[in-house]
């Protein structure tokens, strides 16, 4: 029995927040105040460099920060924003793909995964050939494949009878049922998209559901990103974000800021712009929105 499985999820998040707590305090106290990035000239990092940090942060993301989010109900939050995902499925700044496990079997017709960061891409691809989602849609790919040949087959039995002679031992019939249930196989089908969500390179209305978690902070132009978010959702389509925030607590607010410096170097992202004010300002209605984490973390669905 491992040391967490002794206690309850109850403990372990209250048990997380005191930690956070703890940490936002020592943060408080012994940590430098960052320089104000108007009186470094513009000290903040570039895009093209934060891309970079994101390539090499990526081998050891998952193991970084899986602790934190499981202690602190982020991977809880996860789970009940990608249950609301449904038809075909964008998701942006997929990261390492920390969302995989969480789209269950049938939920979507087909999920684009992407991102800028080829380091990203790569873990995030081995992360779905191995997880459920991915090993189904191998298999239903060569189910089609093995279906396809059976077309073959059958489409030379038929030439076989038109000439007169005898067709081969599998009756035609068993492939033609075959052949019916090659429709609807791949249940949800599966890419992989490099690129900037600055300029998503998709038709307007292509798609039912655009998930973002925790990317919002690490966009050179959030505002942008949302209304490319917005302009490739079909009617009546759904935006589901996670995302990081500034704090409506003032002592946290203070930490934010004074560690902005340091957190956007070390990991490319600017964790306190206000998100609702982001999403208002792209032109998005608020369908539901909850704030947890002291107000850093925003939970919302928009249309």
């Amino acid at each position: 029995m491992s040391f967490l499985s002794r206690f309850s999820r109850t403990q372990l998040i209250i048990g997380g927040l005191l930690t956070y707590a703890t940490g936002v305090s020592a943060a408080l106290t012994f940590l430098p105040s960052s320089p104000d990035k108007k009186t470094q000239g513009g000290s903040f990092p570039s895009e093209t460099t934060r891309q970079s940090t994101f390539d090499s942060l990526a081998p050891g993301y998952d193991k970084e920060v899986g602790m934190h989010e499981y202690l602190l109900g982020i991977q809880r939050r996860r789970k009940r924003l990608i249950a609301q995902a449904t038809g075909t499925v964008l998701e942006i700044a997929s990261g390492t793909g920390r969302n995989v496990d969480y789209y269950k079997k049938g939920c979507c017709d087909e999920i684009v995964f992407s991102d800028f960061s080829e380091g990203m891409m790569k873990v995030l691809k081995e992360k779905v050939e191995g997880s459920d989602l991915g090993k189904r849609w191998d298999y239903q790919k060569r189910r089609v494949q093995q279906l396809e040949l059976e077309r073959i087959a059958h489409n030379s039995a038929r030439l076989i009878q038109a000439q007169g002679q005898e067709v081969p031992p599998r009756a035609a019939s068993e492939v033609i049922d075959d052949l019916r249930s090659t429709e609807g196989v791949v249940e949800t089908e599966i890419q992989f998209k490099t690129m900037n969500a600055a300029a998503i390179p998709y038709p307007d209305q292509s798609f039912d559901t655009v998930v973002d978690t925790f990317g919002l902070c690490s966009f050179e132009d959030p505002v942008l990103v949302l209304r490319e978010m917005k302009r490739v959702l079909r009617p009546g389509g759904k935006l589901l974000l996670l995302e990081h925030g500034n704090s409506h607590w003032g002592f946290m607010k203070d930490m934010q800021a004074k560690q902005l410096d340091r957190h956007v170097h070390k990991y490319g992202c600017y964790w306190n712009r206000e998100i609702g004010e982001l999403v208002q300002e792209a032109g998005l209605k608020v369908v539901e929105q909850e704030r947890s984490q002291l107000g850093t973390v925003f939970y919302i669905i928009a249309e």
